[in-house]
């Protein structure tokens, strides 16, 4: 990644994203301080390479602007994707708790912006209040909480809750915003299949059928939520 600023000119509107973090925003002000302090802007082209699965931890990111995938990249060049991050999302901190290797590839989807934390000054705010960790722990723990549940729908739900429930994901950044979210979503029929494990036709046809009901309009590279009231019915198993 190319390096554009550190987080001490982080722009007035950047800092307005971040602290409609809810993680960020809940912190304690010297904790919050403490981050913007150690942190570095960075911008990113499309395409552009956060970090590869098997790296080491380089510390923590937040999406400031723009959007990062989560996945795999095969040598054909086709991509796998898991996840989908937008402003203010955080990653990154599953390699911080054991040490390990990143588990993803993680690449820029458009041109984007992050807020990065290395993991030195990460580790030292840390030592400095032990204590920090358990706020840590909570951004690892509702990720948790959300893979569990997405493995139990893929399990037991049909593909139209299944693909309900992805855009209420999406809109309310898996529950990282703590604003209102926005009411159109910036995501393909290709990518909501990788996420879902679905075939494009098949999210085509789901998505026209809510397109139907009058729950969604479908346009051009993303969906824009008509009612989202009945969408949150429609993510919900009939009886």
């Amino acid at each position: 990644m190319n390096e554009v600023v550190r987080s001490t000119a982080i722009t007035p509107e950047q800092l307005a994203v971040l602290k409609g973090s809810e993680w960020f925003g809940a912190l304690e002000p010297a904790f919050q301080e403490a981050v913007l302090a150690s942190s570095r802007v960075r911008g990113l082209a499309s395409g552009e390479t956060v970090f590869h699965r098997g790296d080491a931890s380089d510390g923590i990111y937040c999406v400031l602007s723009g959007a990062v995938c989560f996945g795999a990249i095969a040598a054909s060049g086709r991509a796998s994707i898991v996840a989908l991050a937008e402003a203010p999302q955080w990653f990154g901190e599953v390699a911080l708790f054991d040490g390990g290797a990143r588990t993803h590839d993680a690449w820029a989807d458009i041109s984007s912006t992050l807020l990065h934390l290395p993991l030195r000054h990460l580790t030292k705010i840390l030592a400095d209040d032990p204590a920090r960790w358990r706020q840590l722990g909570r951004l690892l723990v509702r990720k948790l909480r959300i893979a569990l549940s997405l493995h139990e729908d893929m399990a037991l739900e049909p593909p139209k809750v299944r693909l309900a429930r992805c855009l209420i994901h999406l809109l309310e950044g898996y529950g990282a915003r703590k604003a209102a979210p926005s009411c159109s979503l910036r995501v393909s029929q290709e990518r909501l299949g990788m996420m879902l494990s679905l075939s494009r036709q098949t999210v085509n046809e789901l998505l026209r059928h809510l397109e139907q009901e009058g729950i969604i309009q479908s346009q051009r590279g993303g969906v824009r939520i008509l009612d989202a009231r009945r969408l949150q019915a429609a993510a919900q198993p009939s009886s």
